[in-house]
């Protein structure tokens, strides 16, 4: 059997989802952790960590989704969960270190960002998926009937 994995009663494919999940998590750490804990909060450099973290998730959630054959979101999505666990870590480290305190609404904020721009990413890279047909092809519709009434 392929390399899948039941996910909701769904089959997932883990060639799909483990090359983009490298890549969000990847950018998470190279970008997020180390790029961002040494610019200042606020900015145009911290602006543009975050812009490359937005899209690092959102190719990591295309790749998925083009790679894979059915389930095209929920591969995309899937690849977000590196990257909310390493969210959680770092919200630990921050909540017990030295640094400032961390919001109440930071982790839920964060979970759901990643999840929404898998999620954007999933439905682009399902887009450039589709496969486009001939006129010629036998296996797609042929168009509306013409209808008898007058």
């Amino acid at each position: 059997m392929r390399s899948l994995l039941g996910v909701f009663g769904r089959n997932v494919e883990r060639r799909a989802v483990l090359p983009g999940a490298i890549v969000s998590t990847g950018t998470a750490l190279v970008v997020g952790v180390g790029g961002g804990s040494l610019v200042a909060e606020q900015t145009p450099v911290a602006y543009a960590v975050n812009g490359v973290l937005f899209g690092g998730l959102i190719m990591g959630g295309a790749i998925a989704a083009f790679r894979a054959r059915e389930n095209h979101l929920l591969c995309a999505i899937l690849t977000s969960g590196p990257v909310m666990v390493l969210a959680v870590v770092v919200q630990i480290i921050r909540r017990f270190g030295p640094g400032e305190a961390v919001g109440a609404l930071g982790l839920p904020l964060v979970m759901l960002l990643s999840a929404s721009l898998a999620s954007l990413g999933g439905v682009l890279g399902a887009m450039g998926r589709q496969r486009r047909r001939s006129l010629l092809d036998p296996q797609r519709p042929r168009g509306r009937r013409a209808s008898g009434s007058g």
